[in-house]
C-alpha cells in the first residue's frame, strides 16, 4: 500500500469523524447545560439541514448557513422554555420520553413538508474543486469542514469545562458569574 493513499484515507477518516464530532458536541453541550438527554437533537439537526437546503434555493448558500441555525436555535429555545423546563426536576425518564416524542413529531413534520425522498444539495461553487498538496488530492469542501471542526473543538471544551464552583462554564456564565 502506498503511503500517499494511506494518508489520504486517514484525512478522509478525520473528516468523517468531524461530521460525527460536530453533532456529538451539540448533544453533549445540551446534556451538560440542562442535564437532559435530548433524543430530539438529531431531529433539530435534520430540521436545520432541510431549512438550509430550502433557503439556499432562494437566498444562496451564505445566508442559508447563517439563518437556518438561528431558526433551529429559536425552535430549540422555545421547546426548552415552554415544554422541557417543566421536566428538569421530574424523573429523568419523563424528559427522555418528551424529547423522544418531539423527535417523532419533527420527523413526521419533515416528511409532510419535504417528503420521504432525500433532497439533493450541491456543494457551493466556492468549495467545489480540489486542493493538491504534493501527491495528495483533497476536496475543498472537506478541507473547509476539517477547518471548522478544528476551530470548534477547542471552544466547546471551554464551554463544557467545570468552573470553580463545580458547574460547567456555560451554567456559570448563564447564572451571571464571570467565566473565570
Amino acid at each position: 500500500m502506498q503511503f500517499g493513499f494511506l494518508l489520504e484515507q486517514v484525512v478522509n477518516g478525520l473528516v468523517l469523524g468531524g461530521y460525527y464530532l460536530l453533532i456529538a458536541l451539540g448533544l453533549s453541550l445540551i446534556f451538560s447545560v440542562g442535564g437532559v438527554v435530548n433524543l430530539a437533537h438529531g431531529a433539530f439537526y435534520a430540521l436545520g439541514a432541510y431549512a438550509s437546503v430550502e433557503l439556499t434555493k432562494y437566498l444562496g448558500f451564505g445566508p442559508a448557513v447563517v439563518i437556518s441555525p438561528l431558526a433551529v436555535a429559536t425552535l430549540g429555545i422555545l421547546f426548552e422554555r415552554f415544554i422541557l423546563r417543566r421536566f428538569y426536576t421530574a424523573d429523568p425518564i419523563l424528559s427522555l420520553l418528551v424529547t423522544f416524542g418531539l423527535a417523532m413529531v419533527a420527523e413526521q413534520a419533515i416528511r409532510i413538508v419535504w417528503g420521504a425522498a432525500p433532497l439533493s444539495a450541491s456543494i457551493p461553487p466556492a468549495f467545489r474543486g480540489s486542493i493538491i498538496l504534493g501527491d495528495f488530492l483533497f476536496s475543498r469542501y472537506r478541507v473547509m469542514l476539517l477547518a471548522v471542526v478544528c476551530c470548534t473543538r477547542p471552544r466547546s471544551a471551554a464551554w463544557c469545562a467545570p468552573a470553580s464552583s463545580g458547574r460547567t462554564w456555560w451554567r456559570h456564565w448563564a447564572s451571571g458569574c464571570s467565566p473565570t
